[in-house]
């Protein structure tokens, strides 16, 4: 079987992600097995790992700045429909470490079991696209590392993202370069209701922290904005909805699975077709300490697009919370 450079350099890197994982999940085993640990809401946030239409958020290793040091290992298996081209399902693996109550890292990446592109099934010289099904085929690498901190009663977020080139951008999954984004995210708890507000920077869409992976990635400067609640339901459940808007400013390059709308662009382009705005919800329930399940859906006002699907996250090893005094 003949395996391209560019998919042996795929290869490549998610094997030496899984031999991280391979290694580090197991000590981090070995670390947690003398100490008690408290559900994986208290000491991870799992709504942040599994509310994403296959990807874990960037936040995953703690929300809150109490949370302990170590390392989260996880990953997401997602189910999702998109109305512009239709069914995927995806593979997430993730892995963070948290250095204390004000700084982490983590690093995730997408596999793609199964995906329509729009692909060209003729030749070269009479070329005729349609949508064909692929599958193994691998979406870009994030690195992130975010700080935390708190004003009175108002929690702040500060991440700053590194996007590696690994998705393939002719099945529009990629960027096809390095990448960045710099994000802001205000919250302040209400009892059941925790307001938040995100803005930020960067130069892809891929980044942006909005729980649903779209059918396209975007290449340029822009600005994103954020806001909505996330509500505190019985049995550690949770429901967030959130307003995004994402504004180019300037000219943008755009890699899509689609080959309806205006979202199908290889070349250089105006402003207008990489802007997006609309609302996503989430509906996060844990079916264990380590399992949770989120169910999720996003329009997007602008393209007239419906996104829905199921994500189960599985958290292989999460940092230990320490054993409380008697009587406290």
């Amino acid at each position: 079987m003949f395996i391209s450079r560019s998919g042996r350099g795929q290869l490549l890197r998610f094997a030496v992600f899984f031999s991280l994982v391979a290694v580090l999940a197991p000590w981090s085993r070995a670390q947690t097995a003398h100490v008690q640990t408290t559900p994986a809401s208290g000491s991870v946030d799992v709504s942040s790992l599994s509310a994403a239409a296959a990807s874990i958020d960037e936040d995953a290793t703690a929300d809150a700045p109490s949370a302990p040091r170590g390392f989260t290992v996880a990953f997401g298996s997602s189910t999702q429909h998109d109305s512009s081209n239709g069914w995927s399902s995806l593979l997430t693996p993730f892995m963070g470490y948290r250095f204390d109550r004000y700084f982490s890292l983590d690093i995730d990446t997408l596999l793609y079991m199964h995906i329509d592109v729009d692909a060209n099934v003729g030749t070269k010289t009479k070329p005729v696209y349609a949508y064909e099904p692929k599958s193994g085929a691998f979406g870009d690498t994030s690195l992130s590392a975010h700080g935390y901190a708190s004003f009175l009663t108002l929690d702040y977020t500060g991440s700053v993202s590194m996007g590696m080139p690994s998705g393939n951008t002719l099945y529009g999954l990629g960027a096809g370069q390095v990448t960045y984004s710099i994000d802001n995210r205000f919250e302040r708890n209400f009892n059941l209701f925790t307001p938040d507000i995100e803005l930020g920077f960067g130069d892809t869409s891929s980044l942006v922290n909005q729980r649903i992976l779209k059918s396209y990635v975007s290449v340029g400067p822009m600005a994103h904005f954020q806001a909505g609640t996330l509500v505190d339901l019985p049995l550690r459940s949770s429901f967030a909805a959130d307003a995004y808007e994402e504004l180019p400013l300037d000219n943008n390059l755009i890699y899509s699975t689609t080959g309806s709308g205006k979202k199908k662009v290889t070349t250089s382009t105006n402003i207008d077709p990489a802007e997006d705005n609309g609302f996503i919800t989430s509906l996060d329930i844990p079916l264990s300490h380590t399992v949770t399940m989120t169910g999720f859906y996003s329009r997007s006002l602008r393209d007239h697009n419906d996104i829905a699907g199921i994500t189960l996250t599985f958290i292989l090893a999460a940092p230990p919370r320490p054993t409380p005094l008697p009587g406290l």
